[in-house]
């Protein structure tokens, strides 16, 4: 099975922005719902779009929360946001393999770029297809769609890889038909993700290369 392009979600999957996602939404919840509720209770929102997350916690302040949350991330996204272990590296190894990738996500395209910038990884990608580009968003597979689109890259003909952490991400690269591939320090439980029977599961970063 050799992949002949290769496709990432950005947060959970290359960043490392957990903490950054948690406090951000701790913090939205607490200004405008004054409570708290407990991390592994919003673990179920990663990977989605931001506007869904809002309605679903408070459809009737959604459009301040999403306001209040996009505000308090940027101002701690630097400080709060980490690149997993290895991920420079292989993404260095695929760009001097030839292969085409690039990032999917549900987020901002200036923060996502930022994110990339901020490790220096931009230069990595062939393309970046963040929320404003599509309106339907994962597990629809326009975004997948777009992405292969923007980097000349024919499903059809060729094999795609879909790298995420989300069921989201799994059930994208489903209705895309193409390849997904779940890594394993996701923060959402096992049993939810086997549900949406993820094609691969990595173990790390770099097992992705066994596969091209």
């Amino acid at each position: 099975m050799k992949m002949g392009c290769v496709l990432f979600d950005l947060d959970g999957t290359l960043l490392n922005t957990n903490d950054l996602v948690l406090e951000s939404l701790q913090y939205t919840i607490r200004t405008h719902l004054g409570t708290v509720i407990e991390d592994r209770e919003l673990y179920k929102y990663f990977g989605q779009p931001l506007v869904n997350i809002m309605a679903d916690l408070n459809s009737s302040q959604a459009e301040r929360m999403v306001q209040t949350y996009r505000e308090y991330s940027a101002e701690k996204h630097d400080y709060l946001t980490k690149v997993f272990p290895k991920v420079p590296e292989t993404v260095k190894e695929l760009k001097q393999r030839g292969i085409p990738t690039a990032v999917v996500t549900s987020k901002l395209k200036t923060l996502a770029c930022r994110g990339l910038e901020l490790f220096k990884l931009e230069g990595y990608f062939d393309a970046c297809i963040a929320f404003e580009d599509t309106e339907k968003h994962k597990p629809d597979p326009a975004p997948i769609f777009k992405a292969l689109e923007a980097i000349g890259f024919d499903v059809e003909n060729h094999r795609v890889m879909m790298v995420g952490d989300s069921p989201y991400d799994i059930i994208c690269a489903s209705n895309a038909g193409v390849i997904s591939a779940v890594v394993e320090w996701s923060l959402h439980p096992r049993e939810v993700l086997e549900a949406c029977k993820p094609d691969i599961w990595l173990t790390d970063f770099p097992a992705l290369l066994n596969y091209l």
